[in-house]
């Protein structure tokens, strides 16, 4: 074997060695990207199982919530019926009782109206309205008397705010006259009590089958 052919067969060879070497790294390529694949599939399996789990528990827990929220209208519906009701029996209440004694703050009322409600447009074209529960009134003056179930220290402060300068603008042929506030409940809130004294509120609450003056100080006149 002359040289040429000896310097041929080593570059085969050398030619061979390096494409064995090629193939086995790329084998090892090969089978490293298969594992990848593997495990990439298996994550999304996975996901696809949590997606699907996490679909079923939303489906549910919606089911759930949908269910509470119609529940909690309910209630809610029931607990405004219960209160419109209370409300309704106590300004019934109150109303029948003062209609039939006529008096307030130890003054004497000529005439007695319930669910007294106006509404004005004024010049400035804003328009207003209002409903008042019990109004009484004689030559001299008028008493605007608001009735709650429950009378909370809220209550003096819409009276003697709100409900006073609406009734002024709304009724204005009482101007002139000497006005009255009173809040009448079946239960008055210590605080309410308290606010009703400082801002000269007379009240009124049920004792058994009729009414009495709760207040121990004098009922101020708005005007």
């Amino acid at each position: 074997m002359d040289t040429e052919e000896t310097i041929r067969f080593e570059k085969d060879d050398a030619i061979m060695a390096s494409t064995e070497e090629d193939s086995k790294r790329l084998a090892v390529e090969f089978d490293e990207i298969s594992e990848v694949k593997a495990l990439l599939k298996e994550m999304a399996v996975r996901m696809a199982a949590s997606s699907a789990e996490f679909e079923k528990h939303r489906a549910e827990y919606e089911k759930r919530q949908a269910k509470l929220d119609a529940q909690m209208a309910e209630t809610n519906k029931k607990i405004n019926g219960i209160s419109d009701s209370n409300g309704m029996f106590a300004e019934e209440f109150f109303f029948n009782t003062l209609s039939e004694k006529k008096e307030f703050a130890g003054i004497h009322f000529d005439d007695v109206e319930d669910d007294v409600g106006y509404r004005r447009k004024l010049p400035d074209g804003k328009r207003i309205k209002d409903q008042f529960d019990i109004l009484m009134t004689n030559a001299a003056s008028v008493a605007v008397i608001e009735v709650k179930y429950r009378a909370r220290k809220d209550d003096v402060a819409t009276l003697t705010g709100r409900k006073l300068e609406n009734f002024k603008i709304l009724f204005p042929e009482y101007n002139g006259l000497k006005i009255y506030l009173g809040l009448a409940a079946l239960a008055f809130e210590d605080d309410a009590v308290e606010e009703a004294r400082k801002y000269g509120i007379g009240l009124l609450q049920q004792v058994g089958e009729t009414v009495e003056y709760a207040a121990d100080w004098e009922v101020k006149a708005y005007y």
